[in-house]
């Protein structure tokens, strides 16, 4: 809810407290603030866990394709049928952490703003762009004809995400596939590279949202590094 105060206090309606909770930080004197029963915050939260206070207002504006090819941020990341909002919450939140500048989803097969995905993201869905697309092939399609590197992850693909030119270049949109059955093979083919991130223990697979850390952190670790080239998309470094 802070952040929500911080980034767009014009889009706040209210922010509803019960009785006894503590002061709410950041609001001012613009947003009206209403004493309600705790049952009335609850049945806003739908279950999940509160301090007694929420605020309701309009959700961050989502980008289209055209938005953010004009912006064209270094990395983004590309969600696949990623439906779990916790999930998603959790990868936001890691984008952030890790610079990433934006993240994209379907419109129709990937969570809304829940209150479950906004509690997990901890903020984030409001300094990461959503970009809502209708089709995700195509969509990595036209961002590879704006010059990004596509690069799924996929845990049978050859390719180690620590070795070395696994990430070919910059701009890059790191693709991670649905909680049970990765990438649909569309959105494979329209990817440069699949990347694996290397198992040590006897557990199959990581949670998405774990994974999309890791490599995220990987990425950003190579850049700062001077490990990524300059490549352009469809040649070898």
């Amino acid at each position: 809810m802070e952040a929500f105060l911080a980034a767009r206090p014009d889009d706040v309606d209210r922010v509803l407290v019960t009785r006894g909770a503590a002061a709410v930080g950041g609001a001012g004197g613009r947003v009206r603030v209403e004493q309600v029963a705790r049952e009335d915050i609850d049945r806003v939260a739908q279950g999940i866990p509160h301090q007694g206070v929420v605020a309701l207002g309009r959700p961050p504006r989502a980008w289209r394709i055209e938005d953010l090819l004009a912006a064209k941020p270094n990395v983004v990341l590309v969600l696949d049928e990623v439906t779990d909002p916790r999930n998603v919450g959790a990868i936001l939140r890691s984008a952030e952490s890790a610079g990433a500048g934006a993240v994209v989803l379907s419109h129709d097969r990937a969570p809304q703003l829940t209150p479950a995905l906004v509690k997990a993201a901890a903020g984030a869905v409001e300094w990461v762009p959503l970009v809502r697309v209708v089709n995700i092939a195509r969509s990595l399609e036209a961002m590879q004809g704006a010059g990004y590197w596509t690069v799924g992850l996929a845990g049978e693909a050859d390719v180690s995400l620590y070795d070395p030119g696994a990430v070919p270049g910059m701009p890059v949109a790191l693709v991670l596939g649905s909680e049970g059955g990765g990438m649909r093979p569309l959105v494979r083919r329209w990817c440069h590279r699949l990347v694996r991130i290397p198992m040590q223990g006897r557990t199959a697979s990581l949670n998405v949202s774990v994974a999309a850390a890791l490599a995220l952190f990987e990425i950003r670790r190579r850049a700062a590094d001077r490990m990524v080239g300059p490549g352009l998309p469809g040649t070898e470094p």
